[in-house]
């Protein structure tokens, strides 16, 4: 019986590590699924200034990229 015993503590403690290491896992997804987001929106905010600073009407621009002229009008000021 102390096989077993000792067997089940160590399976109970492997489960334990995998289930912190799956956590862990989720954790750094998160974290690089915002930060993939944040650099979607960067280089979104960057065609969108390229495209005002080469004539295009901002409207036109807000229409492109689904958003509001004010939208559009913000990220000019936030990036220039």
């Amino acid at each position: 019986m102390g096989k077993e015993a000792e067997r089940d503590y160590r399976i109970q403690q492997l489960e334990r590590k995998v289930t912190g290491l799956q956590r862990q896992v989720g954790v750094m997804n998160a974290r690089y699924e915002v930060d993939s987001s944040k650099m979607s929106r960067k280089i979104r905010d960057l065609e969108i200034k390229t495209a005002v600073q080469q004539g295009v009407p901002q409207k036109k621009v807000a229409e492109i990229y689904e958003i509001s002229t004010g939208r559009v009008s913000q990220i000019m000021k936030k990036i220039a």
